[in-house]
């Protein structure tokens, strides 16, 4: 049939030969979406009509061909395999095994391209593997990568969801926290500063090296909620630490403060961090004259800011946090990370208890007079 090589109608057989290139397998194919001219899908209406199949309607001039339909119409000599090899051409590679080789060798190519001076970051990309359905979001993370890779070291400091947006349409692809990429973007910028592009560094290196890059993750939303915390030092912060100290008041330090104007710690004795900032409100109601800071649950970038410079400064830091499976795993974060001295509050649980019921909350009005002290006039000093 002459009509088969129809400039009008080549565009379908080229579509039938892009899936045969994904399947393998042509009897697989039952049908292909293809953009059609008019006089293109009049002649498929007219091979249909011979078997008195229904026609064919575009959309916005894309058309669904059925293919078993068409070969049935075309009649029974029609060969699909020959109609591909006289129209456009049968595939080098339709095996699928061949084919994931050829797109696996291309994509890492086209990475390596993209990502020329990061060797140890496309190492550990290709040790997570690819497969054709995960093809789509790779392309998406190595192109992310690639406009990052561009811009590293920036020209001026830029918040970290401002980068991410220009670099994926999206300000959380590079969140430090699951499912964000952060971690491959610290691996970019370490490898981008000479340094070691470990996956594994602590939340207080990830912020620090990618502010070193010009790079800010969020440095204003979150705070670390101080009482009685002195600082030596004459810079903005320790001022308004001094004087917020002198007349007994919380400040809330963001990681901006941290950062920019960092405070000299004083080292004159222990400082309580504690979970949950109801107990700072308690110490502020009870006169607790110690320093005290809160952290307010999962530690953020500001808390492990806060806790390192603690470290740094040589200050004893004792950790105080509930006593359930999430505050138990902050408390042992806070232990190995910072050197801190968790607080033993086991004496306060029911003689009953177990490892996997054993709760008890700071709200507790035993814990509490154990942290701040205790207050003969708590309404509140029973338990249930």
């Amino acid at each position: 049939m002459s009509d088969l090589h129809n400039p009008q109608v080549i565009p379908l057989w080229q579509a039938i030969k892009d899936r045969y290139i994904e399947t393998g397998d042509l009897s697989a194919i039952k049908t292909v979406r293809v953009r059609l001219t008019t006089a293109g899908l009049a002649l498929i209406n007219a091979w249909l009509a011979h078997s008195r199949a229904p026609r064919l309607i575009a959309r916005d001039g894309w058309a669904r061909v059925p293919v078993e339909r068409l070969l049935h119409a075309l009649g029974p000599t029609a060969d699909l395999t020959t109609i591909l090899r006289d129209t456009v051409g049968l595939p080098d590679i339709t095996q699928p095994r061949r084919r994931l080789a050829a797109m696996k060798s291309d994509f890492w190519t086209y990475a390596q391209t993209v990502l020329p001076e990061t060797p140890r970051l496309l190492q550990h990309l290709r040790a997570g593997g690819l497969s054709e359905p995960a093809k789509e979001e790779r392309q998406r993370l190595i192109d992310a990568l690639a406009r990052a890779h561009d811009l590293i070291p920036l020209q001026r400091p830029i918040p970290l969801p401002r980068l991410s947006f220009y670099c994926a349409a999206d300000p959380h692809y590079f969140d430090l926290n699951a499912p964000g990429h952060g971690a491959k973007l610290v691996m970019l910028a370490a490898e981008l500063q000479g340094e070691e592009p470990v996956k594994a560094r602590s939340p207080h290196e990830r912020v620090a090296l990618l502010s070193r890059c010009g790079i800010y993750p969020d440095r204003i939303s979150s705070t670390v909620i101080t009482l009685h915390l002195d600082a030596a030092g004459d810079g903005p912060v320790d001022q308004a630490l001094q004087h917020a100290t002198a007349t007994s008041r919380p400040v809330h330090l963001t990681l901006y403060d941290l950062t920019m104007f960092p405070p000299r710690f004083c080292d004159s004795g222990p400082v309580l961090v504690v979970e949950n900032p109801s107990v700072v409100e308690e110490a502020l109601i009870r006169r607790y004259p110690g320093p005290i800071a809160c952290t307010s649950g999962s530690l953020s970038a500001v808390d492990h800011q806060f806790l390192q410079m603690l470290a740094h400064s040589g200050v004893n830091i004792r950790y105080s946090g509930d006593h359930d499976p999430a505050g138990l795993v902050i408390a042992e974060a806070v232990r190995t990370r910072y050197g801190a001295d968790i607080v033993d509050a086991s004496h306060l649980l029911p003689p009953d208890a177990t490892v996997s019921n054993a709760v008890l909350y700071q709200e507790d009005h035993e814990y509490l007079a154990m942290l701040v002290g205790l207050d003969p006039s708590d309404p509140l000093a029973t338990r249930h």
